[in-house]
């Protein structure tokens, strides 16, 4: 991949909901209503005003035309609090 197209190694700090509650549960013995903390770290693939999405996974990264991605998470931009940019060590 052409080092001027090569998209970013980031980590995205971002929140997301839980899980929801499994049985039938008394209003008044509700769980806290905290977000749950997430990370992910990804090569950053597509970024805008709605979605960010996350590459974990990169193939033939050499082949411009031929490059892959598996596993590609989409984050809602609402959902982020803060993006690192990492660099790349071999």
């Amino acid at each position: 991949m052409k080092k001027e197209n090569m998209v970013k190694l980031v980590l995205i700090e971002w929140v997301d909901s839980s899980q929801p509650l499994p049985n039938w549960v008394h209003l008044d013995s509700l769980p806290d209503a905290n977000p749950i903390e997430c990370a992910s770290v990804g090569w950053l693939v597509h970024d805008d005003k709605k979605v960010k999405m996350l590459a974990p996974n990169m193939g033939d990264m050499d082949s411009e035309s031929n490059i892959q991605a598996v596993g590609i998470i989409r984050i809602p931009t609402g959902a982020v609090k803060r993006i690192v940019k990492l660099e790349e060590c071999i």
